[in-house]
């Protein structure tokens, strides 16, 4: 990887009016780009900078010649930057609670593909490609700068189009005031939504805005707090046109758990498995539009039923019993969690797309310690998930379903009682059961397995109290997305 002195590098400013501004403008230092993210208010404060907008990006490729007319907006030009100051007069409207906003928001987008295409894209904004990846992020910065720069410099990553999706609220601009190290000529669209969709609208965001506004087959997401194996957007991709032909696998995912202690990598690093459409969790993962396709008339439903509503109140009144009511109407189980995740996974199963794909070994770091699903100490975390995803480099076109083959289950099946039998005669002077490298390999197959918390526990360096049964171990480490 390129050094920090060798890399050219970027900074992008958010250029902020005021708390009551109508529109906040971002332009690249390159000058080669200029997007436009709009707030909610009035039509008539939107109608007034249109007109400023048109200008901005009429002249943003020829930035050291710009000149503004309206005396409200002053630019001043340093080296590769350039800083516009924005003034414009307070608007007065009544509070709106944020649940609506996001709702009056999202229905905007939503009712008008072409205009929210132009609206989060751009008007010089063309398509490279028919695969979307997505980074979703909110307010975690240590760890958005930590995953980031991960994206951006993933090899082949100039076969992708790049979207950053920030969730709105009092989360400040992930490129304020900071400074990455990615190839100037890196192109991306930066989209910063001016209300706070929660997890529950921004996801669904997140599917509507790849599949139907900008109308791409394949959708890539990266979550904010996980920092990616360089080939492992390029495996993803390939997974994703690989569950195509499978009828009963829809969505594909990275895996998050560590099982590399018990694989042969030399032979299996690239294998993929089908498991239950529920393990594990949705950190990194994809998903293709015959897939979408047959499962959105349930994914506008469950947004219907949560706009408007504060989202993170799900699990309490008002919101629950309406969640509880669409799951019954779709045969979904009621106790179960309520979560978008889940019910995007309850959808694709209702029309038999059951599995996932996944991989065998991991192509990415979790550095989620806390967040929307974990509250642990980084040590209790790194227990559950580890730290260190797989070091080598594989060919991603030559991703395989290692189940098509009976004599890659063997393999597999032969690997784990060699690893296990090695732990076993080094530090406990005796031979696994049969129990166990069976329920060992079973874990595996099932995409389930903490290999590396089960090694730990055989070699007497793990803190965890319980016994060494790896279906011990997954039981209690693995929980609900």
């Amino acid at each position: 990887m390129m050094t920090e002195t060798s890399r050219p590098t970027i900074r992008r400013l958010i250029l902020l009016a005021s708390l009551s501004s109508a529109y906040f403008f971002i332009i690249s230092a390159n000058l080669s780009s200029c997007f436009l993210v709009r707030d909610d208010v009035s039509d008539n404060m939107q109608r007034s900078y249109h007109q400023q907008q048109r200008h901005l990006l009429t002249h943003a490729s020829a930035a050291r010649h710009i000149t503004v007319s309206n005396p409200q907006i002053a630019f001043r030009e340093s080296n590769n930057t350039i800083e516009a100051h924005i003034h414009t007069p307070p608007v007065k409207t009544p509070p709106t609670p944020n649940a609506e906003c996001a709702r009056l928001y999202m229905d905007s987008l939503l009712a008008d593909p072409s205009a929210a295409r132009k609206q989060l894209c751009g008007d010089n904004f063309t398509k490279q490609s028919n695969v979307a990846v997505v980074f979703t992020c909110y307010k975690r910065m240590d760890m958005i700068h930590r995953a980031l720069p991960s994206v951006l410099l993933s090899n082949g990553i100039r076969n992708f189009d790049v979207f950053i999706s920030q969730d709105g609220g009092n989360a400040p601009p992930i490129f304020d005031d900071e400074v990455f190290s990615i190839p100037s000529d890196m192109p991306y669209v930066y989209i910063r939504h001016p209300v706070n969709l929660c997890t529950g609208l921004h996801m669904h965001f997140v599917k509507a805005f790849a599949f139907d506004i900008m109308g791409y087959d394949i959708l890539l997401i990266v979550e904010e707090d996980n920092v990616l194996h360089p080939q492992a957007l390029q495996l993803l991709n390939r997974m994703v046109e690989l569950s195509v032909h499978e009828p009963d696998v829809g969505v594909v995912s990275l895996l998050d758990m560590d099982m590399g202690p018990f694989l042969d990598a030399s032979r299996f690093s690239a294998g993929i498995i089908p498991v239950l459409s529920t393990t594990g969790h949705l950190w990194v993962f994809g998903l293709h539009r015959v897939k979408y396709d047959a499962i959105r008339e349930m994914m506008n439903s469950y947004y219907e039923t949560i706009k408007g509503y504060e989202y993170r109140a799900k699990h309490h009144p008002p919101l629950r019993p309406r969640i509880e009511a669409l799951l019954q109407t779709y045969g979904f189980p009621v106790q179960g969690p309520l979560s978008q995740d889940r019910f995007f996974l309850n959808s694709l199963a209702k029309v038999n797309f059951t599995k996932r794909y996944q991989t065998l070994f991991r192509f990415f770091q979790p550095i989620g310690v806390s967040g929307l699903h974990f509250k642990y100490n980084t040590s209790r975390f790194v227990h559950m998930f580890g730290k260190h995803m797989y070091n080598g480099f594989i060919n991603p076109s030559a991703a395989f379903d290692v189940t098509k083959d009976p004599g890659h289950i063997k393999a597999i099946k032969d690997s784990v009682r060699q690893r296990l039998s090695r732990l076993f005669q080094k530090y406990r002077r005796s031979f696994p059961s049969e129990s166990l490298v069976n329920s060992t390999f079973f874990g595996i197959m099932e995409g389930r397995l903490n290999g590396q918390g089960v090694a730990h526990n055989l070699r007497g360096t793990s803190n965890f109290s319980g016994p060494t049964s790896p279906a011990c171990e997954v039981h209690r480490i693995h929980g609900d997305i």
